[in-house]
């Protein structure tokens, strides 16, 4: 069986990661996964293909959130074509199934239903306007024969009454447990080539540098911080883009006027051995601001790594971040609060320790790759099963009771 995985973004982030974290794993049983993505300036492909997935690139436009007219009418003067680019490609590959790894862009679910191929279309996150959410959902009831959504609050956000008329799961981020785990040796080397001293606090966040992630008060709290605990380091591993170059260099002139010392604010860059970093950390931090998230790959990795979180409590983080157990939830863009809590972790190793059991723990049974995979699988199956039914005029008695 042949899974093409559309993903309309070139940088590297959760859709590629769910698709890098389960090819193997669904190869075991039976899926092949290709992934097509937008042929422009990125990380994605690279990663990708680095960790063994097959990538196609093709031209592959998307919403834009920006008001520049130009980008509205290139996306919809290139939209027929790409919808028929991947035509062929369905037909060429000969794709049993579809993908999509996003809300907002429709050219595959039009493709599979003209090519008859199944299709399942995932809600990743809460970014898009809520008028926009709620305008695109009766789409994806029209094209697809199950949506999965990537937390139960993203339901109630995008389903006014939250009742679907389409089959549906919700799913979790997957992290491989057996590669994201605690190692003292990884941590000694991260935090030496960080210039971490044995005793000094790492606290750190994985993610991307947009606006959606919220930096800005993962700098402002960093500043709270060391003022209180001045043997602290902090460190910003991720890649930017090139349409989000103000932003980067933003955060970069706000960490130089933070007062913390130059060696001690690190922005690492792109990586693709982030789950080295997540052991070196003492606290993760997920800043990101109020529309923007699903369950957020980040705070299962970190969790995974034995590293209590500090999240807002945005899009359906606190579906894995469990309050007071695994780490603590506190509001979006409020940097106090988050220095509030990181620094009671900071002073209490105990407590760390404590937390950063109970999120391994948690990690380890319901977000462990070979335990998401089998609620695709069985996705999967519900899609092609009633997309059969849907394509057939009369159901037999049979198929109607699988």
């Amino acid at each position: 069986m042949r899974l093409l995985y559309v993903i309309h973004y070139p940088v590297f982030g959760g859709p590629h990661n769910e698709a890098l974290r389960l090819a193997p794993a669904l190869s075991e049983r039976g899926w092949e996964t290709i992934v097509l993505l937008p042929d422009e300036p990125g990380n994605a492909a690279d990663r990708l293909v680095a960790g063994g997935v097959e990538v196609v690139r093709g031209p592959l436009h998307r919403i834009r959130a920006g008001v520049d007219p130009r980008l509205h009418l290139r996306f919809a003067l290139r939209f027929a074509p790409e919808v028929a680019s991947i035509r062929r490609l369905l037909r060429e590959r000969q794709i049993d199934l579809v993908l999509i790894g996003g809300l907002l862009n429709p050219h595959a679910g039009i493709a599979g239903v003209l090519e008859k191929v199944p299709v399942v279309w995932q809600v990743v996150d809460t970014r898009a306007p809520r008028l926009l959410r709620r305008a695109f959902m009766p789409l994806v009831s029209r094209f697809a024969d199950t949506v999965m959504f990537n937390g139960r609050s993203l339901i109630r956000s995008h389903v006014p009454d939250g009742i679907l008329d389409i089959p549906y799961a919700v799913y979790p981020a997957p992290v491989d447990t057996s590669r994201f785990e605690g190692n003292v040796d990884v941590r000694r080397e991260v935090r030496e080539s960080l210039g971490v001293p044995e005793q000094g606090s790492l606290i750190g966040t994985v993610a991307n540098l947009n606006p959606q992630k919220g930096l800005e008060y993962f700098i402002q709290a960093a500043a709270m911080i060391h003022a209180a605990e001045p043997d602290t380091w902090f460190a910003v591993v991720g890649a930017y883009h090139e349409t989000h170059q103000g932003y980067a260099r933003g955060l970069e002139a706000a960490a130089r006027q933070s007062g913390i010392p130059r060696p001690q604010f690190i922005f690492t860059g792109d990586r693709d051995d982030v789950e080295r970093f997540y052991p070196a950390m003492d606290v993760k931090l997920i800043t990101s601001v109020g529309r923007s998230e699903g369950t957020t790959t980040t705070a299962a990795e970190a969790m995974a790594c034995g590293v209590p979180v500090v999240a807002t409590d945005v899009g359906a983080v606190s579906e894995v971040v469990d309050e007071g157990v695994t780490g603590f939830l506190v509001s979006p863009e409020d940097a106090s609060a988050i220095a509030e809590r990181t620094l009671m972790l900071v002073r209490d190793p105990e407590l760390r320790a404590e937390m950063g059991a109970a999120g391994r723990k948690r990690a380890v049974e319901q977000f462990d790759v070979n335990v998401c995979v089998e609620r695709y699988v069985r996705t999967f199956e519900v899609a092609r099963r009633r997309h059969r039914l849907r394509i057939r005029p009369v159901a037999t008695p049979r198929e109607l009771r699988a």
